[in-house]
């Protein structure tokens, strides 16, 4: 049996960096994006780099973190079926957001930097881009909510 201590840390982190990560979209979501619709093309694509660079730089670290938090904790209870169940929604739910990012995000990133667009096409990708941010963000958000039903379906469970 894992020792609790280790339990709680596992299961914080998985909790902690997850919520930080979906709070992180939040922001992006509600802050930059919101600025970057009524922003001109040519302004945005100028500071476009340094905040995305920025806000890399954070984010990136959380989201390691909540990959480490996550296989750790499904670890912690590949046995209880039930309880491994939530913690795989969780995983799932975290492998379709980074697939979301690598395979959409990431590259419109680079063509808008790379200012493949004409302003009225950027303009028209940074809408999309920002709706679909949207689901990113939903998804963001359904990790720690996975990760709090897994720790208390196993405290329910076990009475360490």
């Amino acid at each position: 049996m894992p020792d609790v201590t280790y339990r709680r840390t596992v299961n914080i982190i998985a909790i902690v960096a997850s919520a930080a990560f979906a709070g992180g979209g939040l922001l992006i979501l509600v802050s930059y994006g919101i600025r970057w619709l009524g922003t001109d093309p040519l302004v945005w694509r100028v500071g476009f780099w340094d905040e995305f660079m920025n806000f890399a730089i954070t984010i990136i670290p959380v989201n390691l973190l909540t990959l480490v938090g996550l296989v750790l904790s499904v670890r912690l209870d590949w046995q209880d079926r039930p309880v491994r169940r939530i913690w795989m929604g969780a995983v799932w739910l975290y492998v379709a957001n980074t697939l979301f990012t690598l395979g959409y995000f990431i590259p419109q990133n680079i063509l808008l930097i790379w200012d493949t667009y004409t302003p009225a096409e950027a303009s028209n990708v940074r809408a999309t881009w920002l709706s679909l941010h949207v689901i990113r963000v939903a998804i963001a958000l359904a990790v720690p909510v996975c990760a709090l039903l897994a720790v208390h379906k196993h405290s329910e469970r076990s009475p360490t």
